[in-house]
């Protein structure tokens, strides 16, 4: 871990100088958390991730100073409409990652990974928004198209317009729950089920009265049939400089009955944003297994244009079971280069059992990032 500390120790100034130099955020919840927004504020989806609202797409061209303030004024002639009631939209993340070598002997036992880097793309979508009826109906298709596979990811009709700013969503969804954050192998994300690659057939209802929001989920959810449902939901309360609140879901498939709760909150203290969640997910049925997450994330906003990030990502994964525990620590600089493209730079630490040798080897990683 020494190694591991003194290489990062070497690498971040040279990440830091990397980025700053050719002008450079990757686009998470805690931009949210900071302006006291909700997720409706700035995407289509009203629970957050996928295409842009008007107010999302403006707000990195006036809220924002990007770092190549030329190709900023170039970029203010782009528009997504294709028409006074169609738009698309895209998100496209190209990464560089480093994965180090690992080299640990316990008890005579021999446990090792050579050290290996790859480039990949880590999302890749197309966006469209159909507005059938301005602001009251609309035809939302979300599109997955890396390298790797081309799939549907959401697609939905959304009525809205409803009583206390309320809503309804009935299709292929993202299941609302937790902090929607980026980073699908977060455990709060990866865990919990709840992330970019888990979507459902079902209905969504919520509604968004003054400064509380709450949405509810009825889905599929089992793959052994149809007869029984997914329940899942989220609510929060927007404070002054403080956003809590919880998520509830229930499920039963495959003979496992899974239960998943738990609080989250954020609080915006000037420059600084913290953000954190924990999670317990109880399966029962065939298989027994409680397991706890926990994760936050402190963020440093510089100057409009930059975001230094320091987050902890905690699993047990049997709670009955003794240092079993699983842990990462991430150190991560983001900057706006233009109004639609980012880059990121991440160094992050992991803690696992000697068995788990993927989780126990750091990873530096480098990502470019478009989107509108």
């Amino acid at each position: 871990m020494t190694a591991n500390l003194s290489l990062s120790a070497g690498i971040f100034p040279l990440a830091f100088f990397l980025l700053l130099s050719p002008d450079m955020l990757l686009a998470e919840p805690y931009i949210a958390f900071r302006e006291g927004y909700k997720c409706s504020t700035c995407h289509v989806n009203r629970t957050g991730g996928g295409k842009r609202n008007e107010f999302g797409g403006l707000y990195t061209q006036t809220d924002i100073t990007p770092l190549m303030q030329e190709a900023t004024d170039k970029a203010m002639d782009f528009s997504p409409q294709i028409g006074p009631s169609i738009s698309l939209g895209a998100d496209l993340m190209a990464v560089h990652e480093v994965f180090f070598a690992v080299d640990k002997e316990i008890e005579g036992i021999s446990y090792k990974q050579d050290g290996k880097n790859s480039f990949d793309i880590h999302s890749g979508n197309l966006y469209l928004e159909a507005n059938l009826i301005p602001e009251v109906l609309s035809l939302y298709l979300d599109e997955n198209v890396t390298p790797s596979e081309a799939s549907s990811r959401e697609a939905f009709l959304l009525l809205q317009s409803l009583p206390n700013q309320g809503y309804l969503k009935a299709g292929r969804i993202l299941l609302p729950y937790g902090i929607r954050v980026w980073d699908d192998g977060t455990f709060i994300r990866k865990v919990t089920r709840f992330n970019f690659d888990n979507q459902d057939l079902g209905v969504e209802i919520g509604i968004e009265p003054g400064k509380m929001a709450l949405s509810m989920a009825l889905s599929n959810g089992s793959r052994d049939g149809n007869s029984k449902k997914q329940f899942s939901s989220v609510g929060s309360i927007y404070l002054n400089n403080l956003v809590a609140g919880g998520s509830f879901s229930l499920n039963n498939s495959q003979g496992v009955k899974r239960l998943a709760w738990g609080p989250y909150a954020g609080l915006r203290l000037g420059a600084l944003t913290l953000l954190g969640e924990v999670d317990w997910v109880r399966d029962s049925g065939r298989n027994e297994q409680n397991q706890k997450i926990f994760f936050t994330s402190l963020n440093y906003w510089h100057q409009q244009n930059v975001n230094v990030r320091v987050a902890f990502d905690f699993l047990d994964p049997y709670d009955d079971i003794e240092e079993d525990e699983k842990s990462r620590v991430t150190l991560g600089l983001n900057a706006f280069l233009t109004p639609f493209l980012e880059a990121s730079a991440a160094y992050r630490i992991k803690d696992s059992i000697p068995q788990d040798v993927p989780g126990n080897a750091d990873t530096f990683t480098l990502a470019l990032h478009t989107f509108f």
